[in-house]
């Protein structure tokens, strides 16, 4: 029991798992005392179409209970066709903002109300203008609503979900530690084919298509493919991809996949064989050569942690999570008390005779205890009372979350400036000078501004090559 409460056997393994439409892997990571990772079994199962969670929860638990697991860390790889991804550049640095301001961007690429969606996201640059480039990860609640039920049949608790790209760029980070100029890694599975862009060790661009190499035109499908993923990269980053590319694995398909792109495109292209230098063990590579299977994803996730940014579970679930975790640490920090205090009492039985001296000094402890947890209850209740003093008070969060979302469509922000408790300046264009009194008006009904006086400084109108622009300074003064 002691074993168990203190996690041990646990901590150094790591398993990481993904769910396809057509087959189930897994992979079973160690750790070595050096930090070296070890991949030392690997496992796959075949899935039926429409298959119900509740059998795909029983096939997982067998193969689970075959890797010998025990409430080891899961990162489950959610598939790149199931999710969609963004870059977008946010008007904050600071994490909480950037957070905000990145889940209410999210409906504008996926038709659903945001209490329908669940984001990540990672910041992959900072400007000196005060703006992010960020990485947005957009997926559908049901869908990891549909890996929470498959889990909780499983009773497992210590996962995470993240997109089956950042495998990849985590695996490209491991094999070429110094690179920081921008690559294409291209990773071919059994029927599909992800694709990604990495830059200074972030992943910026990524993509998924399906290819059957049963067809006679699929060697014309990967290379217009990978065209289109090269004029979509160029859309979205008004640059052209002109670097290198890379196609992760070594096998025949790989190899013949080198030929067609160096014979189309005039980039570098080179295939890695990344099995050995990533710590998978001979008998392991020889297995996936046999069947074909890409896991590439799944060995850039055991060779790194997912950052809290990019973990697509659900808030509540995440903080589910973090109490699971305090709750823990408090019962190993107990259990750790108890051995030490063991300890202690058997030293003292060994070096005392006298009992009476031996209670003296565990009633002199009871008593220190009890003098330092008056403290804490002290400095607990000034912490709540700060918190409740704080919690009065509007928030710069609160203010930009109700600007952004009274904002009209016809117009553009571009100064925002906050003066706390004093005043607020928006700064903007539009076409219609109509919108900028539509704005102050949905301004004026937001519960945050209610103490402050909202009126128009100036609005004055110019030509530009385009159209006629009309300048604006909203002025909201603390009453």
């Amino acid at each position: 029991m002691i074993k168990r409460l203190l996690g041990a056997g646990n901590k150094n393994t790591i398993f990481a798992l993904s769910i396809s439409e057509n087959v189930f892997k897994i992979i079973k990571c160690n750790i070595a005392g050096n930090f070296k990772k070890e991949f030392v079994n690997i496992e796959f199962e075949p899935l039926v179409d429409g298959i119900d969670n509740q059998k795909l929860s029983e096939k997982i638990s067998q193969v689970l209970k075959k890797l010998e697991y025990n409430n080891n860390p899961i990162v489950v790889c959610l598939p790149r066709n199931q999710v969609t991804c963004r870059h977008l550049s946010i008007p904050a640095q600071a994490p909480q903002e950037v957070a905000k301001i990145a889940s209410l961007q999210a409906p504008r690429y996926l038709p659903y109300p945001i209490n329908e969606l669940i984001t990540g996201y990672q910041v992959v640059s900072t400007e000196k203008s005060g703006y992010s480039g960020v990485n947005l990860v957009i997926v559908h609640k049901d869908i990891i609503s549909r890996y929470l039920e498959i889990f909780k049949g499983l009773s497992i608790k210590n996962f995470s979900i993240a997109l089956g790209s950042y495998g990849l760029c985590n695996l490209y980070n491991f094999l070429f530690p110094q690179e920081n100029t921008p690559v294409m890694v291209i990773d071919i599975d059994l029927n599909q084919v992800e694709l990604v862009v990495i830059a200074g060790k972030k992943m910026v661009f990524s993509r998924y298509f399906k290819l059957n190499r049963t067809k006679e035109d699929w060697k014309y499908v990967f290379i217009e493919e990978v065209n289109r993923s090269r004029e979509a990269y160029a859309k979205e980053f008004l640059r052209e991809f002109s670097q290198k590319i890379l196609i992760i694995g070594k096998s025949k398909v790989t190899e013949e996949c080198c030929n067609l792109l160096k014979e189309k495109f005039s980039l570098p292209v080179e295939g890695v064989d990344f099995y050995k230098r990533a710590g998978l063990l001979d008998t392991l590579v020889e297995k996936i050569s046999s069947f074909g299977y890409s896991f590439a994803s799944l060995v850039g996730f055991g060779l790194e942690s997912v950052e809290e940014t990019l973990n697509l579970l659900p808030v509540e679930a995440k903080e589910k999570g973090k109490q699971a975790t305090v709750y823990r640490n408090s019962l190993k920090t107990f259990v750790f008390a108890v051995l030490i205090l063991v300890i202690w009492v058997i030293a003292i039985l060994k070096n005392l005779d006298n009992k009476s001296k031996y209670l003296e000094r565990l009633k002199g402890e009871l008593s220190k205890v009890t003098k330092e947890a008056k403290p804490l209850e002290e400095i607990e209740k000034r912490s709540r009372i700060l918190e409740d003093q704080n919690a009065k008070r509007v928030s710069i969060l609160d203010l930009l979350t109700g600007c952004f979302g009274s904002l009209p469509n016809a117009v553009f922000l571009t100064s925002y400036s906050y003066e706390e408790e004093t005043q607020v300046i928006l700064r903007g264009q539009t076409q219609e000078l109509n919108s900028v009194f539509t704005f102050v008006s949905a301004l004026e009904k937001l519960p945050e501004l209610k103490k402050f006086n909202i009126k128009v400084r100036y609005a004055s109108k110019r030509r530009t090559k385009e159209a006629e622009m009309v300048d604006f300074e909203i002025a909201c003064i603390n009453k």
